[in-house]
């Protein structure tokens, strides 16, 4: 999901309110870049090694302005949740 300049206020207010002047651990700058979209990394069983698509946290990703080190943020929690899924239209069957 691409994020809007509203979404990007939003996510920038409720990083201050809850992270106030936040500095990378890396490099200790603090100036964060939004990266305009959300991401889903996918489940993954460490036993099988099995990939679960259906399994993952959505998360809003920032980046250090100077080293590009990355925070991610769960995207529920800032607010997101999802839109309700359009209902699904089954085709008619052939020959019915």
């Amino acid at each position: 999901m691409l994020l809007t300049a509203d979404d990007n206020k939003k996510i920038a207010d409720w990083i201050n309110e809850k992270c106030g002047q936040m500095r990378c651990v890396c490099c200790g700058n603090a100036q964060w870049d939004l990266q305009g979209f959300a991401t889903l990394p996918i489940g993954f069983d460490l036993h099988t090694t099995r990939f679960y698509y259906s399994q993952g946290i959505p998360q809003i990703a920032i980046a250090c302005h100077n080293c590009g080190h990355m925070l991610f943020f769960n995207s529920t929690i800032l607010g997101f949740k999802p839109d309700e899924p359009p209902p699904m239209q089954v085709p008619p069957l052939e020959n019915a």
